[in-house]
């Protein structure tokens, strides 16, 4: 894998001294660079912890809050889906000449403070980069059956014969683009996909929308196809500058504040 350092000098030094971590990164031999499924682990301690927190008296007859659990199983099922996605994508850089050149970063989260217009930040579960291009892979755990089909429909995956939305994606693509533009990196091209993780084989309708989309829906099992044809024929020569500014996103482990023993000895100077 080549890397290009164009203008890293003019990095300020907290941007060089993240610049130097990836470098180092890369040269370890990794090629995923996060934490799958980091800022949905951080969701589900907060929704755990509103199920401890829960008020009852001592004369209260418990209830289970239904929604609060549906929403702790979904976000368990979604930190699956990004770890096996991200298991899979190392198997793949490891072992298929093809994509050698291939970065993956997980658990990204790009906040524009005010002039975000959601009441949310957008975040993108993976985001790969070959050369100065950018392909954003957005996991979905499904559970599908043989025989019953499925259609992305504008944001929602849906299933094709009743119609019936099975989950609302977000995509991160338009983020991306804006990123790569403020920063002035030049970004030749970006793509994302909708993947579907799960060990089931499932028909995806591919109609006209499907052609055109920006974020095409596959399942995993299609994933190093996809790959080896999106990396046909390009550079794969890296911008340390991009993966940097990307690196900028990563989700971080939240620490337990609790008992941080470096700030302890920061404090007394041990």
């Amino acid at each position: 894998m080549r890397l290009n350092q164009d203008g890293c000098n003019d990095l300020c030094p907290k941007d060089k001294n993240l610049a130097i971590n990836v470098v180092n990164y890369l040269k370890a031999g990794n090629r995923v660079i996060g934490d799958p499924g980091e800022g949905l682990k951080q969701t589900l301690a907060k929704l755990e912890e509103q199920k401890a927190n829960r008020d009852f008296g001592i004369l209260d007859w418990k209830t289970v809050d239904a929604d609060l659990e549906e929403q702790i199983s979904k976000t368990k099922a979604g930190i699956k889906g990004e770890e096996q996605l991200c298991e899979y994508l190392a198997t793949l850089i490891k072992y298929d000449d093809k994509l050698d050149g291939l970065i993956a970063f997980a658990s990204l989260a790009y906040d524009f403070g005010e002039e975000n217009d959601k009441d949310y930040i957008p975040d993108t579960d993976t985001l790969l980069v070959y050369g100065n291009h950018i392909l954003v892979v957005d996991a979905k755990n499904l559970k599908t059956k043989p025989g019953n089909p499925l259609i992305l429909v504008d944001d929602m995956v849906m299933d094709a014969e009743k119609m019936r939305e099975l989950i609302t994606v977000h995509p991160s693509t338009h983020i991306w683009e804006k990123v790569m533009a403020d920063a002035g990196i030049p970004l030749e091209s970006i793509d994302g996909y909708v993947c579907i993780v799960n060990d089931q084989e499932v028909e995806i309708i591919r109609d006209e929308h499907w052609e055109e989309c920006n974020t095409k829906l596959i399942h995993i099992a299609e994933l190093r196809d996809v790959l080896e044809q999106w990396v046909e024929g390009k550079d794969n020569t890296a911008s340390l500058r991009m993966l940097t500014e990307i690196a900028k996103a990563q989700i971080r482990k939240e620490k337990d504040l609790s008992f941080d023993i470096d700030t302890i000895k920061r404090k007394f100077g041990i």
